[in-house]
């Protein structure tokens, strides 16, 4: 049943990764893996050393204050870092996608989606960083603006320049309708709408739990940009401060908590191991593979994995619409669910009800978090085994398929 699964699955992820726009895609997010690893990296020193919450601060009581001017300054690089990666994507995609279209001379395209994506995700109260990228609605527009250059080439004649009036009426309308677009869509205000959703009690029971559990890999897959409370950080919801507060005035002794099963103590704890789908675990795999290409991506998305960002795998996989790692992602996920939920709900272990130091990985909250940490730790431990006995079939597959093309 096991071996119908993946075949299945393997098929329908030939089907769509061998189309020539997502070869596109593919192509041009591994190009820019070289750039997101610095990125990844110098956000991960921001977090770990610099930041005014940084996580050696938060650990070491005589850890030296930074200069706000260090601070800054850093975060500056970080931010034109995230365009470079986005801007870098876009000019990949739009080359490769035209090109295998037969168009030769792409300079106009190029600049002109250059420009559009600037105008869309990085003018002024707009903004993203390389966690929570819009790939969907960068890709979208991208191919989009690629089509209609495509369809507009093959109606001009082939002696028509490529900078004539005409086709700078098309680079001057892609541009209008990617303003437009950056007008009518506010991306902050989408994420502070799903923050707020996610702050319901109906996140607190065994149905919200596993429609997040589903929810979170599909959307991360598909390219949309995951709220910082489905990718790193759950202790602000009232559930969490509420069992928090129970436990400090009470302990456990007197009553239960008033929201054991929770976003922070099921989802925050135990499906966030290198981040969305205990990718850590992936991670690992890849050290064992055949394939130099995925030996060399996991030696350099290791470290990034432990802190629980998965970007680099995300890219150079790549992850984006692939079944063949959406399906493992979504059993890994509903399966963490159902064991943590039970062992919850079964008084097996205490849920994870502290405040853990910021940036801390994912994978020690378990231990650091919970009323009894050693069996939370053995729980973590079983996870953490299971996602990797899910993973490996999928990741066989589709590392020999990569043998195979070589």
């Amino acid at each position: 049943m096991l071996n119908r699964l993946i075949n299945t699955v393997q098929n329908l992820d030939e089907a769509l990764y061998h189309r020539p726009f997502l070869q596109a895609i593919s192509v041009a997010m591994q190009q820019s893996v070289p750039i997101l690893a610095i990125d990844i990296y110098c956000r991960l020193f921001f977090k770990l050393a610099i930041s005014p919450d940084a996580l050696l601060a938060n650990i070491f009581y005589d850890y030296p204050i930074i200069p706000d001017s260090v601070s800054d300054q850093l975060m500056f690089i970080i931010q034109n870092l995230d365009v470079a990666v986005t801007m870098i994507f876009v000019i990949g995609l739009t080359y490769h996608y035209l090109t295998q279209k037969g168009i030769e001379n792409t300079t106009l395209p190029i600049i002109t989606n250059f420009i559009a994506i600037y105008m869309l995700l990085f003018a002024k109260n707009q903004s993203t960083t390389n966690t929570a990228i819009h790939y969907l609605l960068v890709t979208l527009f991208t191919l989009l603006s690629c089509f209609t250059y495509y369809w507009y080439y093959r109606r001009l004649k082939t002696t028509t320049s490529p900078f004539s009036l005409k086709y700078l009426l098309w680079a001057t309308t892609m541009i209008f309708a990617s303003l437009l677009l950056h007008i009518g869509l506010h991306l902050s205000s989408i994420t502070t709408i799903i923050s707020n959703l996610l702050s319901k009690n109906f996140f607190t029971t065994f149905s919200g739990l596993l429609l997040i559990s589903i929810l979170s890999p599909l959307l991360f897959i598909v390219g949309f940009s995951l709220p910082s409370e489905l990718s790193s950080n759950q202790t602000s919801f009232n559930a969490m401060i509420s069992n928090l507060d129970k436990f400090l005035t009470h302990g456990l002794a007197t009553s239960p908590l008033p929201f054991p099963e929770n976003l922070y103590s099921i989802y925050g704890a135990f499906t966030l191991f290198g981040g969305v789908g205990n990718t850590l675990a992936l991670n690992i795999l890849l050290l064992f593979t055949i394939s130099k290409k995925y030996k060399r991506l996991s030696i350099l998305s290791w470290f990034p994995s432990l802190f629980d960002n998965n970007y680099l795998l995300y890219a150079g996989l790549p992850m984006f619409l692939r079944p063949l790692m959406l399906v493992p992602m979504l059993l890994v996920n509903i399966t963490s669910m159902l064991i943590s939920y039970v062992a919850i709900a079964g008084h097996i272990v205490q849920p994870a009800i502290f405040i853990t130091p910021n940036n801390l990985p994912n994978m020690l909250l378990p231990t650091l978090a919970s009323a009894t940490p050693i069996r939370s730790t053995i729980l973590a431990i079983l996870i953490f085994s299971v996602s990797l006995l899910i993973y490996r079939p999928f990741l066989k597959r589709l590392t020999t398929e990569v043998t195979h093309e070589k």
